[in-house]
């Protein structure tokens, strides 16, 4: 019998939501073909090449909808609360019913639903007396506006969080609302207003004489936008204030960002064989996929800047491997584009198969367009290491756009967190 591959699922699938669940759990428990794996070919497979498990497909996929059935009855039962307790006028309990489905939706990296829930559960607060639920809910709406890439409209909420939280003298509520809008204006660049909120946070919680997780998470953050500007004079004592903040708390949750930050902090230093010791442990004291993966990728990034690829596409597959194995397949354009990197730098001519399918990824998933511009960038930039100018143009054009539809002008500097806005007049990151 023929194992089918991730692909040829995909293309038999129709693309409809309630199908999504029988492709992720099929690529989650996907292989690689260890015919190929050798293979010049095998060397440039992405998740589309994995072969399906070979056990009865029916059976496995029956097991899955018993798993659907469970979490679309807890989902009824969480809206038969929130109905309940809306007839009941008590809108504070229909609201937190609401968010639980937020978070849960959240874990199932489906943001976009994520954001209509908590969205729902803001609506159903709004402009009654328990406006402590109503800032929670403007919070996490805007969390999940912020990963479907929705940056305007999450910095309106969280500016919205923060300010109905002061209100209330909800302090750590207004500092997490803080860090939230300071995140997003990172993201596009926007260093001077990031900065400002980041101080605004710091400044909020200075009430609160006992240690809290919002203080290092502020003074990581300033670091970071030190760093990403290339003040990086700046950004060292800011990053010993977080560790010691972190610290103060016994945060061992906050180790492998205060080691990742460190790493990051040596590579715009050019010091990459000490970064790869604090991006190894990073990795190793991390708990959460979603940022191993990432620290991951920053491992091989410091195995990169040193040519040594086979060491960077070892870290990148084993990224790919996790992503997969947790079902978190929205960071797998993320490992492509280093793949793609990798092999470029190989003087691989088929490296565009990295790109294409991180591209394909992108836009099959709806993911938020700063990663097809970030894909387009890296593609452009292999491409034009071999000679091909003008679909290095093209592809150079295409990322530009995206970029500006986002308000940068700018493409994303190496070794920077954040990308270059409109009207920003910072230098670049150095690095």
């Amino acid at each position: 019998m023929k194992r089918l591959t991730v692909d040829d699922v995909r293309s038999a699938l129709p693309e409809l939501e309630e199908l999504r669940p029988i492709l992720d759990d099929l690529v989650r428990r996907s292989e690689p073909d260890r015919t190929r794996t050798w293979s010049g070919s095998g060397q440039l497979d992405t998740v589309g090449a994995r072969l399906v498990p070979d056990e009865p497909i029916a059976e496995t996929i029956l097991a899955l909808a018993d798993e659907e059935a469970d979490r679309v009855k807890a989902l009824y039962s969480w809206m038969g609360e929130a109905l309940t307790a809306l007839s009941a006028g008590d809108g504070p309990r229909a609201a937190r019913a609401l968010l639980e489905v937020a978070a849960s939706e959240e874990a199932r990296d489906r943001p976009e639903r994520a954001f209509l829930y908590s969205d729902a559960a803001f609506r159903a607060v709004r402009g009654g007396r328990d406006q402590e639920v109503a800032a929670l809910a403007l919070r996490r709406s805007a969390r999940a506006a912020r990963a479907h890439g929705d940056l305007a409209d999450a910095l309106r909420r969280y500016e919205r969080a923060h300010d109905l939280a002061r209100s209330m003298s909800d302090l750590r509520g207004a500092a997490e609302a803080a860090l939230g809008a300071g995140n997003v204006l990172e993201e596009q660049g926007r260093w001077d207003e990031a900065e400002s909120w980041y101080h605004t946070a710091l400044e909020t919680l200075e009430p609160i004489d006992a240690p809290v997780p919002e203080r290092w998470h502020a003074l990581i953050n300033l670091h970071i936008v030190a760093r990403s500007r290339g003040a990086l004079d700046e950004s060292i004592p800011l990053l010993a204030r977080a560790h010691e903040a972190a610290a103060a708390i016994d945060a061992d949750g906050a180790r492998p960002f205060i080691e990742n930050a460190r790493g990051q902090l040596l590579m715009a230093q050019g010091a990459y064989d000490e970064a790869e010791a604090h991006f190894r442990a990073a990795v190793e004291t991390t708990g959460q996929t979603r940022a191993r993966v990432t620290m991951r990728l920053n491992l091989a990034e410091s195995s990169l800047a040193r040519g040594r690829t086979l060491d960077a596409a070892e870290q990148a597959r084993e990224a790919e491997r996790e992503a997969i194995a947790a079902r978190v397949v929205t960071k797998l354009p993320e490992v492509y584009r280093l793949l793609g990197r990798v092999s470029s730098a190989e003087g691989n001519p088929d490296a565009f198969v990295f790109f294409e399918r991180a591209l394909e990824i992108v836009r099959e998933r709806k993911l938020p367009i700063l990663e097809e511009a970030l894909t387009l960038q890296a593609y452009a930039e292999a491409e034009a290491s071999r000679g091909e100018d003008e679909a290095a143009r093209q592809l150079r054009e295409e990322a530009r756009d995206r970029f500006a539809s986002l308000g940068m002008t700018r493409e994303r500097q190496r070794w920077a967190d954040v990308y270059g806005p409109a009207s920003n007049n910072d230098s670049p990151a150095q690095g």
